[in-house]
């Protein structure tokens, strides 16, 4: 079985994608449902992509931590 890190992505940018589209789809339900908590989704949905956003660019300024998979032999 292949991880998603196997396949050259990186998990940060994987989790921060499946998170997105998570927040869209329930956005979607909320407002055809016509829910009155959308307001709040919405401002939660906003906090995390500007938190997501912070992240994105302090790993681009610090660098980004990569865990090699594969663990050297230890002697």
């Amino acid at each position: 079985m292949r991880t998603i890190t196997a396949y050259g992505r990186r998990t940060l940018t994987a989790y921060g994608i499946a998170v997105i589209i998570v927040f869209a789809i329930l956005n979607g339900i909320f407002w055809l449902v016509g829910s009155s908590k959308l307001h709040d989704l919405n401002v939660f949905s906003a906090g995390f992509g500007l938190g997501m956003l912070g992240m994105y660019i302090a790993a681009w300024l610090y660098g980004y931590r990569r865990v090699d998979p594969i663990p050297p032999r230890q002697r």
